[in-house]
């Protein structure tokens, strides 16, 4: 008896503690900076001061983008909304080109 009630104990904190790491994984966050790796409809790899030189690299599946996606490559820089899934790498939901002042 005192074994099973102890097994539904941590059932019951197992499931408690996993909520509470869905419940903030669900929250969005945005990246500013440049493209230093680019899959066209797969990933993008974006960084900036606050990143390490690699960046941050995030899934593209369902994205949004924002002006055209061909434009995306190496060395443009973009803004980028995603979110953690408790995946590998995290998925964006909206892709936006900085334009380039120059232009």
């Amino acid at each position: 008896m005192r074994t099973r009630r102890a097994f539904l104990v941590l059932l019951v904190a197992f499931v408690v503690l996993s909520l509470s790491a869905d419940r903030g994984a669900a929250g969005q966050r945005v990246i500013t900076g440049t493209v230093v790796e680019w899959q066209a409809a797969e990933l993008i790899a974006v960084a900036n001061e606050r990143t390490d030189p690699g960046g941050v690299r995030i899934a593209l599946r369902e994205a949004v983008y924002e002006r055209d996606p061909r434009a995306i490559k190496p060395g443009i820089r973009v803004t980028v909304w995603y979110r953690s899934v408790g995946e590998r790498h995290p998925v964006a939901d909206k892709v936006s080109v900085i334009p380039d002042p120059t232009d």
